[in-house]
């Protein structure tokens, strides 16, 4: 009999999305964060339905130029529509940062995005040591638009072998002192997600299509259906 590993029984299973909501609420148990950078799309909405049902308040962070940028507009109705449907505390703190507060790159390798992204740490440091945030699941789930224009291997493989270098590195080093967990980069989410054939996940007409699947019935459908930004354009989008 297999002695080793105990959980052979579960390699080359199909992978279903009640299989990994399962995991990501356990690794929301297991990090007891009650702080979520929020950016009111799909994946920082579906993290908050499942921190509603675990703790019983939680903090959202979200950025945007003014009061009618998208992120923020999306991310009030959220916060509106679970306050509503959960029993749980919801405070919403909106950084809406100057310009003067963005530094100057202080080399080729110094973008907008790195200052974007430590001074809404800096800002989130003023409330919290710690907050959980949705990265990595783009890249793993195909949600970005070029995974959908062109929906390959290439395309696939070649978002992941630059998130370690373009993405969680920057986020490491511009975060500060606050502690990022990072519920969809979970060693056990990773490798389900990694099951999921490509074709399950985008087409030329679909992206993300599990994490769609997902959502539906957890987050409202306005959420689903809005269009994708970038960190970044929450500095150049105004409505």
């Amino acid at each position: 009999m297999i002695v080793y590993p105990k959980d052979w029984e579960k390699i080359g299973v199909v992978v279903t999305t009640k299989m990994i909501e399962k995991r990501l609420k356990d690794v929301l148990r297991e990090i007891d964060c009650g702080c979520l950078s929020f950016s009111g799309g799909v994946d920082s909405s579906l993290l908050l339905y499942y921190m509603c049902q675990i703790y019983d308040k939680v903090k959202l962070f979200t950025m945007g130029l003014s009061g009618d940028h998208p992120d923020v507009i999306f991310a009030e109705s959220v916060v509106g529509h679970y306050g509503k449907n959960f029993d749980v505390r919801l405070w919403h703190y909106i950084y809406r940062p100057m310009k003067e507060e963005l530094k100057e790159p202080v080399s080729p390798n110094n973008y907008l995005t790195d200052a974007m992204v430590r001074a809404f740490y800096e800002f989130v440091a003023q409330h919290t040591d710690k907050i959980i945030a949705g990265d990595v699941v783009d890249e793993y789930m195909c949600g970005y638009y070029a995974h959908m224009d062109n929906p390959t291997e290439e395309v696939y493989y070649d978002y992941i072998r630059r998130l370690q270098k373009n993405h969680l590195a920057p986020l490491n080093e511009n975060s500060g002192d606050v502690r990022v967990y990072l519920p969809y980069a979970d060693e056990k989410v990773i490798a389900m997600l990694s099951q999921i054939p490509l074709q399950e996940k985008v087409d030329f007409r679909n992206r993300k299509k599990v994490m769609i699947e997902m959502a539906r019935g957890k987050v409202p459908d306005k959420v689903i259906l809005r269009r994708k930004y970038g960190f970044c354009d929450a500095l150049i989008i105004k409505k």
